[in-house]
């Protein structure tokens, strides 16, 4: 690592870019997506069957590249970005590299390497990841509350093209929304938990080679490891860069104040 080098290092970053650019096209095929789903029960009517159908083919085209992309995102790209992140935690954990990729000022507290250190980099994350998280909450929970208030008003209506509901039930209830707000709700709670967990630790000064403290460390460790898993979500950058400077410097209160403090300058 570069210790001496007072710029911020973060070679992982590279491993999530790609996951980064396959998000953004999900995006867009996800709003492309739902505009067609409300608009198709009504395209016989304003373009002719003929091109509806082309029109409904070109939905279910989207459709299944969506879903693969969610499916190649989750499962492959944000796990294997996490795992050379895991490795770069525990590498400035323990002194020990265990990749060819370097980082310098990603991690600040005044531990030497040992469990106590992997417990201090733990809660850092932890912080930035509940924090994060808790802002793209906002908007989830708008967008869910939306189409859910979207579908009751359709169904209320009693439309006779049930072909409406089809397309809206499919949208809100194939997992896609309601599932991914709750992804991100329950990885929100478990980063939450794991900080308080961590806070608590340090707090009350468990020695740092009892099995205790070596047993609370770890089974943090594995918690917030467990939960990124879990989800599969890939957090916001745009985010980060919001809460950055916010956050450092309420990482940077809480190293004095349970004395795990850098003589160095914050910079994540």
């Amino acid at each position: 690592m570069k210790s001496k080098d007072k710029t911020r290092v973060d070679e992982v970053s590279q491993y999530y870019a790609p996951a980064a650019k396959l998000n953004n096209i999900s995006t867009v095929l996800f709003w492309l997506n739902a505009t067609l789903s409300f608009t198709m029960p009504y395209s016989a009517s304003m373009i002719g069957k003929d091109w509806a159908s082309i029109l409904q083919a070109i939905f279910l085209v989207f459709v299944l590249i969506y879903f693969g992309a969610s499916q190649i995102s989750s499962l492959y790209l944000v796990p294997q970005a996490e795992l050379m992140r895991r490795k770069q935690l525990l590498s400035d954990s323990f002194g020990i590299p265990l990749s060819q990729d370097d980082t310098s000022l990603y991690y600040n507290n005044s531990f030497s390497p040992s469990v106590q250190r992997l417990g201090a980099n733990t809660m850092e994350n932890a912080l930035f990841s509940k924090e994060i998280a808790s802002r793209m909450l906002v908007r989830n929970r708008f967008i869910t509350l939306g189409y859910f208030l979207t579908w009751l008003l359709a169904f209320s209506l009693r439309h006779d093209n049930l072909a409406l509901l089809a397309w809206i039930t499919q949208l809100v209830f194939s997992g896609e929304i309601i599932a991914k707000w709750l992804k991100l709700e329950i990885l929100r709670f478990r980063h939450e938990q794991t900080y308080d967990d961590l806070y608590s630790h340090f707090l009350h000064k468990l020695g740092q080679d009892s099995p205790k403290a070596i047993a609370n460390v770890l089974n943090a460790f594995v918690s917030y490891e467990a939960a990124k898993s879990n989800a599969g979500i890939l957090l916001s950058t745009d985010e980060f860069q919001k809460l950055n400077p916010i956050l450092s410097e309420r990482w940077k209160s809480i190293c004095k104040k349970l004395d795990m403090q850098k003589l160095k300058g914050l910079n994540r």
